[in-house]
């Protein structure tokens, strides 16, 4: 019986291992496409006020 309680409590902490790491693998994807995101935004807002004062300032 002792055997089987070392061979659940080994596969616990492997399935804990697999479950951190899975944990930590999507907090990097999530961070990674948020700066993605971020970065996309930041770029079309650039644009965007690009060519709202080029507008402005050739109606002037």
């Amino acid at each position: 019986m002792s055997e089987m309680t070392k061979s659940n409590s080994s596969m616990s902490n492997s399935n804990k291992l697999n479950i951190t790491g899975i944990g930590i693998g999507a907090l990097i994807l999530t961070t990674l496409y948020t700066a993605i995101l971020a970065s996309q935004l930041l770029a079309t807002k650039n644009k965007v006020d690009y060519l709202y004062y080029k507008e402005v300032t050739q109606n002037k």
